[in-house]
């Protein structure tokens, strides 16, 4: 097969996007194919729309000790969410000549990177590659299965700096924060991406108590503004209208995030003082840096009024993960 398609997978909390995708043999870039596709887990069987994750502290606790009380209703929103990737990956490899799956997921991963152990924004699953692969095997006949659940935040690096889409090519060094129901960010450094020593947007705690994830994403910022706990676009609408409206409590939320993304940036900077360097560039993408686009956004005029001392760029591309889960799929099955 010539030049064979690839499919990247990118799941996040309310859905999965799916693309499909090529290696460029003279760039070496990967290059998306066609039109992505997105599937809501809501239209799954069995998905319950008001489902409220496990208290953190519990699942950091039951990850510690590999000793997992996962509830029934907990097992049926992850069967809903497994349905709906196989569902995906059954209909692009019957339309396509597909040879690799690759699939990135937030989370925390079991120590194999075959289950999810803890997930702030929706259902554990521990067991998340054997059913799946189990599932696709009936009804393959071409051996496709997955390896390895990869991290959200690092293919979206990968996605940015591998990409024919990407802002990050050719870049040495640089900073990608990515914002969605949750943050996912990395550091280029050296031409590595760095996946050690370094403390995830989850793990910073800003002067408030409360995480940079918990003030800068999506998910986040909504929590604090819709009681309902609704997370939609028409409710992030609603947020920044009331903001620019002069709504103190709005307005206090959207100061609240424009300040962890400056306290992200500051720590992020350390890092690379540390090593003697400093970025080229940083990049803000996925649903966060499609919102930052907006005319007369309120985040967006607060977190450009800083100077980072470096560079700023916007990338409204949301395949970005899904082309890095494919470029880590072949990259590590070749």
């Amino acid at each position: 097969m010539n030049n064979p398609l690839l499919l990247g997978l990118d799941g996040g909390a309310t859905k999965i996007l799916a693309q499909t995708s090529a290696i460029d043999p003279r760039s070496s870039l990967i290059i998306p194919k066609e039109e992505h596709h997105e599937s809501n887990y809501k239209n799954s069987l069995g998905f319950d729309s008001g489902f409220m994750p496990v208290d953190l502290a519990r699942q950091k606790k039951e990850a510690k000790e590999n000793n997992y009380s996962i509830s029934e209703q907990e097992i049926n929103q992850s069967v809903s969410v497994i349905d709906t990737i196989v569902k995906v990956i059954l209909s692009s490899v019957r339309e396509k000549q597909i040879s690799k799956v690759g699939l990135c997921f937030p989370g925390i991963k079991t120590a194999n990177y075959d289950g999810i152990s803890i997930m702030a924004n929706g259902p554990r699953n521990i067991n998340m590659l054997s059913l799946i692969n189990k599932m696709l095997k009936p009804k393959l006949d071409n051996g496709i299965s997955i390896k390895t659940i990869y991290d959200d935040s690092e293919c979206c690096v990968i996605g940015e700096w591998k990409s024919s889409i990407g802002k990050l090519r050719d870049c040495k060094n640089a900073i990608y924060v990515g914002g969605g129901t949750g943050i996912a960010d990395g550091i280029i450094l050296n031409n590595k991406i760095v996946d050690k020593d370094i403390e995830r947007s989850w793990e910073l705690i800003m002067p408030s108590g409360e995480s940079v994830e918990q003030c800068l994403s999506l998910g986040g910022m909504l929590s604090q503004w819709n009681k309902e706990k609704e997370k939609s676009i028409k409710a992030i609408i609603s947020l920044f209208d009331h903001a620019v409206s002069g709504n103190n409590f709005a307005n206090n939320i959207i100061e609240k995030a424009a300040k962890a993304f400056a306290f992200l940036i500051e720590r992020r900077m350390e890092f690379f003082q540390s090593h003697n360097t400093k970025p080229e560039k940083i990049v803000i993408g996925q649903r966060l840096g499609n919102i930052l686009t907006e005319k007369n956004n309120p985040l967006s005029k607060l977190i450009f009024q800083n100077n980072y001392n470096v560079s700023v760029e916007i990338s409204t591309d949301r395949r970005t993960a899904a082309l890095g889960a494919a470029y880590k799929a072949h990259e590590e099955q070749n």
